[in-house]
């Protein structure tokens, strides 16, 4: 199976699409004991811009309990969005060695191998019916994990100074992870399940297994 052309069909189908309603949950768990369920349920209309959602979420961490929900409705013209583009692409086209020099042809070419990497890395399959566009990281070569590796660095960096539930994702290491889309036969994307394992040490400098699992169910029109 060709997956340029699958991926090429995705994204024409989905491109031709006015409007998409789904459901967002992310689910955390330390060492089996759920830290976080997050559950968004979502309707966007391509055309208006009109947008609407119902959040619900769940921590327990260190003894407490906490749940919110939230309902929220807002609408965002394309033509604001459009004129920021439209405005983008104007400054960039006057300034094209702006990015350029930004980056520096050594970081493009490093952009490149990354994507190269990422799209070589993918795995299709038919089952049930269905196409399957699978990554998994153990199919990626060493220097992509390797920079995968020192982005989750920079960004435990970040967090180091962080409180609360924001501490468990601090010093993660030894992590892994697998990405699984479901594309109907019509190449419309029905389902994205993410799952990340990692292992995170606490204070006393005890190891601990962390968790993570995000799925997307969309339907579009």
């Amino acid at each position: 199976m060709n997956k340029i052309k699958v991926l090429y069909d995705v994204v024409k189908a989905m491109k031709g699409k006015e409007a998409f309603s789904g459901t967002l949950t992310v689910q955390v768990h330390k060492d089996e004991n759920p830290l976080l369920l997050l559950r968004n349920e979502f309707e966007k209309n391509l055309l208006t811009g009109h947008t609407k959602a119902k959040i619900n979420t769940e921590l327990d961490y260190e003894g407490k309990v906490a749940k919110h929900e939230s309902n929220t409705e807002f609408t965002i013209p394309h033509s604001g969005e459009n004129h920021h583009h439209r405005h983008h692409e104007f400054i960039r086209h006057l300034h094209p060695a702006h990015a350029a020099v930004r980056g520096g042809l050594k970081g493009k070419l490093s952009k490149l191998a990354f994507a190269l990497s990422i799209l070589t890395a993918l795995q299709t399959e038919e089952q049930e019916g269905k196409t399957i566009i699978s990554l998994n990281a153990k199919d990626l070569p060493e220097d992509t994990k390797t920079l995968l590796r020192e982005k989750v660095s920079r960004a435990d960096a970040c967090q180091r100074h962080g409180h609360g539930f924001l501490k468990e994702f601090v010093a993660i290491e030894h992590f892994d992870f697998a990405a699984n889309m479901f594309i109907n036969k019509l190449f419309e994307v029905e389902k994205v399940v993410i799952t990340f394992v990692g292992t995170q040490k606490d204070e006393q400098n005890v190891p601990h297994d962390l968790t993570i699992r995000a799925e997307l169910s969309l339907s579009a029109k």
